[in-house]
């Protein structure tokens, strides 16, 4: 991106790159010619990436939006831009983005850069990703900040300025009112982002736009988008793990078992030592094994069963399933079915002397006559 110099500055790189170009030339071999460095994606293609199936009419409109603001920044310089300093230059920045684009209110659900520019609404991460491009324009040096649940914009100035890019006041608050910002508050933990991933905030928030109406598919759907932009994001990982239990949760209370235990799958990759998550997965199991037991799919339950880590419990578990399939077979009167059963169960529980007791005396009882 182009950058705007005091005319003094301007000449004399002009010079200097000429000069070290003519160099360059004259050393090397005439024959050579070095193919041009692919240019790496800069935040703004990201930003259009990561609005995914973004209408092209909406993209051209957003960024012809901000081609003729940038164009207004040049002409409008004030006459006293080459004696500014950084943090003078990046307020005026910041002032010409609130009062010619973000001229909207702050939602919180706004996290397109394309509906910042064409509606004026903004968060955190849409107003900090505007700024950052416009600074990039001004010549100015920032890098995106995050904590938990927030990103903001530093001013690579001297000191380093943190800048709430959602306040259209900030530059006017006392010092002792930003040190209440939650930038200042971050202390430590802040972190940085770089362009790929605050632009996959942008997927990532509307994941949890997704999972907060329950549509599980979508915020799985948005969640991976954000991963494949910024695969290092632990918070994403955090969250598709709890969405995935979640919706795992969910497909047990609509009767959806198998659903449930392929979303299951998905979640155990990666996390066997949660402790929290293990004892969900014991209670999804449950719930589903209780489902097919009334269902009468108690094969299918057994297997579930067996399929599991090994515990002190599951051979208990194992004889009650059993115990509700012979009664389940001799109340329909399928004797042959009942025979098979506890023929399976003496294989299965051969460890459980007082349960195979339980169901010999059982299986008596039932018999015919």
């Amino acid at each position: 991106m182009a950058q705007f110099w005091k005319d003094s500055d301007h000449l004399l790189w002009t010079l200097i790159l000429y000069y070290a170009g003519a160099m360059i030339v004259a050393s090397g071999p005439a024959e050579t010619i070095c193919p041009t460095a692919p240019q790496p994606a800069t935040l703004l293609d990201y930003a259009w990436l990561a609005e995914g199936d973004l209408p092209e009419e909406t993209r051209l409109k957003a960024q012809q939006r901000l081609q003729g603001h940038l164009a207004w920044m040049e002409d409008n310089l004030p006459v006293r831009w080459g004696s500014y300093g950084m943090i003078q230059r990046g307020e005026w920045v910041f002032q010409t983005m609130h009062d010619r684009l973000l001229t909207g209110t702050y939602d919180e659900n706004q996290n397109a850069l394309s509906a910042a520019l064409l509606e004026g609404n903004y968060n955190c991460v849409s107003a900090t990703i505007l700024y950052q491009i416009l600074a990039d324009r001004a010549g100015l040096p920032t890098m995106a900040m995050q904590t938990r649940g927030h990103v903001w914009c530093r001013l690579l100035s001297r000191p380093d300025l943190d800048i709430e890019t959602t306040c259209p006041t900030w530059f006017l608050l006392e010092p002792h009112d930003r040190d209440q910002s939650p930038a200042s508050s971050a202390g430590s933990e802040a972190q940085t982002l770089s362009p790929r991933g605050l632009a996959a905030k942008i997927p990532y928030n509307q994941a949890s736009m997704a999972a907060a109406t329950l549509d599980y598919p979508l915020a799985i759907q948005r969640l991976d988008f954000a991963l494949k932009l910024d695969p290092s994001d632990a918070a994403a990982n955090r969250n598709r793990t709890a969405i995935l239990n979640n919706w795992a949760v969910a497909c047990v209370s609509q009767h959806q078992c198998d659903q449930a235990l392929e979303i299951l799958q998905q979640v155990s990759r990666g996390s066997e030592d949660d402790e929290q998550l293990a004892e969900n997965r014991e209670k999804i199991i449950n719930a589903v094994v209780e489902q097919w037991c009334r269902a009468s799919r108690f094969q299918d339950a057994i297997r579930l069963l067996q399929t599991q880590p090994s515990e002190g419990s599951d051979l208990h578990r194992l004889g009650l399933i059993y115990q509700r399939w012979l009664a389940d077979a001799s109340e329909r009167g399928q004797w042959t079915e009942v025979k098979n059963v506890l023929r399976d169960a003496l294989a299965d529980l051969s460890d459980d002397a007082l349960t195979l007791a339980r169901l010999r005396r059982q299986y008596r009882q039932h018999l015919p006559g």
